[in-house]
């Protein structure tokens, strides 16, 4: 039987990301097999330990009320079945509008929308999912600024982030199906720097390059390019949802921390130069690129803020190999996802001038 929740089994107030971790102990078999579920849809099965504990499969839950249980479901039937235990799960997003300048909550922290102010530019789909859209020519502005040339949609987080922190950042991200990115740059996600200026408007960011690959890009002081720390060996999968965990720590003179899982899997695992001088930093999401003329669309998930030390992801494959880059900043060192038979690794290089790639 279910004997307790990890969280609170009240209101659990950031959208109940990745919890919560239930336990048996002691009420099972060892190495027997235990189905839970939320209601009535299964959750799946998990096996006993010899200490009579598991961990169910849990994902992330919408808001609202969730009622779990679970019944040993070895011997070709289901038996012993645990007595429902019941959490309610707050709304990821509140407040919401999608207009150009608005304000509204995602994990508890304000952010401000920041795109064309089309219809389609920012949606809600659930309560724990924004969409991001951007067509050719959508500009934001603000005041006497305007993107020269950029197309965007993206929220700006209020937290500000002194060099030295640890600041950590999980979400979903699913890019819906359309024509392969043709823009020069494609940010997701990205850490901004405060001083906004170049080389380093934004130490770290992840999007995509011209061919859908997945990229993990990284600035600091020294460096008159981006360093590329990470493409993905393959272009993903457009519709599918990817798990995406970020802990960093900036330190542009160096010291400074960037690890990247993607979907429980180590892709990135930085320790060198990165951030901006004397600047402190802040959170943006959404679809942030070039000039291009196709429709991009993507939506995010469950964002979750955080800071100081946090348990690593769960892994799946921990496979790896290692590269090297130097820059004027010093030697540093990034982990990359192993790739399947036949494709490309990842990499570390430098990937250009930045330019005004990331201003705002």
């Amino acid at each position: 039987m279910i004997t307790s929740l990890s969280a609170n089994a009240g209101i659990i107030s950031d959208g109940l990301g990745n919890l919560p971790i239930l336990l048996l102990p002691g009420m099972d078999g060892a190495n027997s097999r235990v189905g839970e579920s939320d209601v009535t849809p299964p959750l799946g099965s998990e096996t006993v330990s010899d200490s009579g504990r598991w961990t169910p499969a849990t994902s992330r839950l919408s808001g609202g009320a969730h009622w779990f249980n679970s019944a040993d479901a070895t011997s070709g039937g289901t038996r012993r079945a645990s007595p429902p235990l019941g959490a309610t799960v707050a709304p990821n997003i509140n407040s919401f509008s999608g207009a150009n300048g608005s304000i509204f909550t995602v994990d508890g922290y304000s952010a401000q929308a920041q795109n064309a102010n089309q219809p389609w530019s920012l949606t809600q789909l659930n309560a724990n999912t924004l969409q991001f859209s951007v067509r050719s020519g959508d500009r934001w502005s603000v005041g006497g600024y305007s993107d020269n040339g950029a197309n965007r949609s993206e929220i700006q987080f209020s937290p500000l982030y002194a060099a030295g922190t640890q600041i950590n950042l999980s979400e979903t991200i699913t890019i819906q199906p359309g024509p392969t990115n043709t823009a020069s740059w494609l940010c997701l996600t990205q850490l901004h720097a405060t001083t906004n200026v170049a080389p380093t408007y934004a130490p770290f960011s992840v999007g995509l390059d011209r061919s859908d690959h997945l990229v993990v890009i990284l600035q600091h002081p020294n460096q008159s390019s981006d360093n590329l720390v990470y493409r993905s060996p393959i272009p993903i999968v457009r519709g599918q949802p990817m798990d995406l965990d970020f802990q960093v720590n900036m330190g542009p003179s160096g010291g400074g921390y960037v690890g990247v899982w993607l979907d429980g899997t180590q892709i990135v695992n930085y320790h060198g130069p990165v951030g901006a001088t004397n600047s402190e930093y802040y959170w943006k999401v959404g679809v942030y690129r070039g000039s291009a003329a196709e429709t991009l669309t993507a939506d995010f998930s469950n964002v979750q803020i955080t800071t100081g030390p946090q348990a690593v992801p769960m892994s799946g494959t921990s496979s790896s190999s290692s590269g090297t880059t130097t820059t004027s900043g010093g030697t540093t060192s990034s982990r990359t996802n192993a790739p399947s038979s036949g494709t490309s690794s990842g990499s570390t290089s430098s990937s250009g001038s930045t330019g005004d790639r990331l201003k705002r």
